[in-house]
């Protein structure tokens, strides 16, 4: 019984491991959001992303910086902690 459940973890914890990351938002204007990243190794610019489960897509990309092009990026604060996740494009294909 302790292995099936050890499985299903390790199975549920692989199928949300996707990518997400967190960081900090060093800026907001009109529609974009400055974020300084803990981690962009996975992401590059064009991919479309989720910014605290709000669409977004990656318009520039400077060391750890990351600037996101979102509709009502007003919503977030200056120094708050966001969860950014990778969108896989090929979703509903």
């Amino acid at each position: 019984m302790k292995k099936v459940a050890l499985l299903l973890a390790l199975t549920l914890f692989s199928a949300t491991a996707a990518f997400a990351a967190e960081g900090k938002v060093k800026s907001v204007s009109d529609d974009k959001i400055a974020v300084e990243m803990s981690d962009t190794a996975k992401l590059k610019k064009g991919a479309s992303v989720k910014i605290n489960g709000k669409a977004g897509k990656i318009t520039a990309m400077e060391g750890k910086s990351i600037t996101i092009k979102a509709n009502k990026p007003s919503d977030l604060k200056v120094g708050e902690t966001v969860k950014v996740d990778k969108v896989n494009d090929m979703q509903g294909c």
